[in-house]
């Protein structure tokens, strides 16, 4: 019953891709939160690392992609903040 655990992945994966795309569109992160987003990133490592401690393949492959999405997204935050800012926070 582990697969019910890649059912969040796929929603997050999902919930992430629309700012994505608004921020490749844009180039800006303006309105945006980076500290969400390293704290977002912050918990789910912790997740992936007690999911590999623990050898729950399911939380472990859904958490890195979630991980994938938030980690892309943190990444081009910051980086269109950069052009358009000094303060990161």
């Amino acid at each position: 019953m582990q697969f019910i655990f890649y059912l969040p992945a796929i929603l997050f994966l999902i919930s992430g891709f629309p700012q994505m795309i608004k921020l490749l569109k844009t180039k800006s992160s303006e309105d945006i939160s980076i500290s969400m987003y390293l704290i977002t990133c912050a918990a789910i490592l912790i997740i992936v690392i007690d999911a590999y401690l623990h050898r729950n393949n399911s939380i472990l492959i859904s958490n890195l992609a979630s991980l994938a999405i938030t980690g892309t997204n943190t990444f081009l935050v910051v980086k269109y903040k950069r052009k358009s800012s000094s303060s990161l926070f």
